[in-house]
């Protein structure tokens, strides 16, 4: 489930639990390596001191930070015994916060990606089709440990997929992206629900093709990303957690830029993404920041780094 980034804009579907309330420390990312697979970095949160946690031939991706900072959740292709057939084999693992002690948490039935942590650390969402598309395709819910194993969303009929959960600040409901068709004919929308699968909410239109969504630390406000039109490069786009008119940040010419992976700082006063955009007549590409009211935007560093799927360290 991984992003890609192509000359001239964001294509694909990016991807990417609530940031958990604290102090803003270390970034997670996902990056290729120089075999052009993706695997998990870490950094400062001024980006400097990156070390990759992740290696292989098998793509590694969508980090995120345990509240406790002492663990990193992520998913890979890494036990796909066949990768390069029609069978898709993915993972949800957990690994101490320096890249030791690997541990596989789910059964290697299908795609498993796109974990979350709740916000005591205790368990972890995620998306899976359990090896049987499109009957068992949904949002799912285990111990942190990778037990008891319990299905919160089932697919409507004529819809694609449930993916990209994420944990409210207090634990009690999941945000996620729904998908129906297919190519071009494909759109996407913002949900919210308890944990037991009950009273269904959407947030946003199918028109705007939302996905991969942040709750804000308070937990009133929800940041995604979106491609308001077929030639869109995504935006990043906040919304009321009630629902609500979506309102624009980062309002990109379209077929001229491009922003995607949206998270929220642990502070609460910024929002962390993939940013991709001419500065001065410069192509630049590379995590960003920009403040929840629209304003501040700007690249975290002066170098040019294709980095997916951030997450961002809470320090308590």
């Amino acid at each position: 489930m991984l992003a890609v980034l192509a000359v001239g804009g964001l294509v694909g579907v990016p991807l990417a639990g609530a940031t958990s309330p604290g102090r803003d420390g270390r970034i997670a990312y996902a990056r290729k390596d120089p075999a052009g697979h993706w695997q998990v970095w870490v950094a400062s949160a001024r980006l400097s001191g990156a070390k990759r946690l992740t290696n292989g031939r098998a793509d590694s991706g969508w980090p995120v930070w345990s509240p406790d900072g002492k663990k990193i959740a992520f998913d890979s292709s890494r036990t796909d015994p066949a990768p390069g057939d029609s069978k898709h084999i993915n993972d949800v693992f957990v690994m101490k916060a320096d890249g030791s002690k690997v541990r596989k948490l789910t059964g290697s039935k299908g795609a498993s990606a796109d974990a979350a942590w709740s916000p005591d650390g205790s368990h972890i969402a995620f998306d899976a089709d359990r090896g049987h598309y499109p009957a068992r395709q949904g949002i799912y819910v285990m111990d942190a440990s990778g037990r008891n194993l319990r299905r919160v969303t089932r697919l409507p009929a004529h819809y694609a997929n449930d993916l990209a959960p994420r944990f409210s600040p207090n634990g009690k409901r999941l945000v996620f992206t729904r998908y129906r068709g297919t190519g071009r004919a494909e759109k996407a929308a913002l949900f919210t629900v308890p944990l037991d699968g009950t009273r269904l909410h959407r947030l946003t239109s199918f028109s705007i093709h939302a996905g991969d969504a942040d709750w804000s630390p308070d937990g009133t406000r929800i940041v995604f990303e979106a491609y308001p039109s077929p030639n869109s490069y995504g935006d990043v786009y906040v919304v009321s957690a009630r629902g609500g008119h979506p309102v624009n940040l980062t309002r990109n010419p379209v077929g001229q830029a491009g922003s995607a992976d949206p998270v929220w700082s642990p502070d609460g006063h910024k929002i962390l993404f993939l940013d991709n955009r001419r500065v001065n007549g410069i192509a630049r590409t590379g995590l960003a920041t920009i403040k929840p009211d629209g304003s501040a935007r700007h690249f975290i560093s002066g170098t040019n780094v294709e980095a997916h799927q951030p997450d961002w360290e809470s320090i308590h």
